[in-house]
């Protein structure tokens, strides 16, 4: 007769959960790294939000670091009441507004592309069929038209056009991360691209002329 063997097998190791709930309750135990993996997979999100907000690289970096140190530091409220990129993303925008840097800047931000795409000046590429040489300056300087325009606008009102009209993000979301009503979000959002129609009122250019 055989000796039954009852040894006790050793469980596989397993590796640690990395969804994002997973990482935040690591990361509020005081593990850095499982916060490093957020910030790896966020950061770009916020660095272009940031960028287009600033419209300067230097400045969206120093913000989009800033707005992860406050991150970490304020983890320990975050009771994932909103998904943890909706939240860090709030902290982003909030860093813009109370930022003077931010309040005061008003240069042109980009449209069409992130920051740093390596695009032409206008933000654009030319396709196959691009059009003429006198249309495609034209509407280059529309480009840079509606750029500076935005930058010109009240911050509040950036912060809409930003968010919804270049990130394409829907209203439920904009309310969540600037945490106002639905209805303040349609109604700001009107007001803002109506600012930025009347800035841009007479100025645009006709392909052409």
């Amino acid at each position: 007769m055989k000796k039954s063997d009852t040894s006790v097998a050793t469980p596989p190791a397993t590796a640690a959960p990395t969804g994002d709930a997973a990482l935040v309750e690591r990361a509020q135990r005081g593990d850095g790294d499982a916060y490093g993996q957020l910030v790896v997979k966020y950061q770009d999100l916020v660095y272009n939000a940031v960028y287009r907000m600033v419209g300067s690289e230097t400045d969206a970096s120093d913000i989009a670091q800033e707005a992860f140190v406050k991150g970490w530091k304020a983890l320990g409220s975050f009771e994932g009441r909103a998904q943890f990129g909706t939240w860090i993303y709030r902290i982003a925008i909030n860093c813009c507004i109370s930022d003077r840097r931010g309040l005061k800047r008003r240069k042109a931000t980009s449209l069409n592309s992130s920051a740093g795409g390596g695009e032409d000046e206008g933000g654009m590429d030319v396709a196959d069929d691009a059009p003429e040489p006198a249309e495609r300056l034209v509407e280059n300087e529309n480009v840079r038209l509606v750029q500076e325009a935005i930058g010109e606008l009240e911050h509040e009102f950036r912060t809409m056009i930003v968010l919804r009209d270049m990130e394409g993000r829907p209203y439920e979301e904009i309310a969540e991360v600037l945490d106002v009503p639905v209805g303040t979000v349609r109604s700001r959002l009107h007001r803002a691209r109506q600012a930025l129609k009347d800035r841009l009122k007479g100025k645009l250019k006709e392909g052409g002329r």
